[in-house]
């Protein structure tokens, strides 16, 4: 069973449906504002789909050059 609250809790570090540690991540898409990534699990064997949307910036200053 997948409990997607405590994935989403736990920062995506364990498996959502073995709690395992030892999940991969591949490419990164983003659309829409969006962004993807497929996931899976190397003990159990399940994949699934991570989501992760932009909450915040950091500006990045460049220094200045002398």
């Amino acid at each position: 069973m997948i409990d997607k609250e405590v994935y989403v809790n736990d920062k995506g570090l364990k498996c959502p449906f073995c709690r395992s540690q030892l999940i991969e991540g591949g490419f990164i898409e983003v659309q829409n504002g969006k962004a993807y990534q497929e996931i899976g699990c190397t003990e159990c064997k399940n994949k699934w789909q991570d989501v992760y949307q932009l909450v915040d910036i950091v500006p990045i200053r460049e220094e200045e050059e002398v």
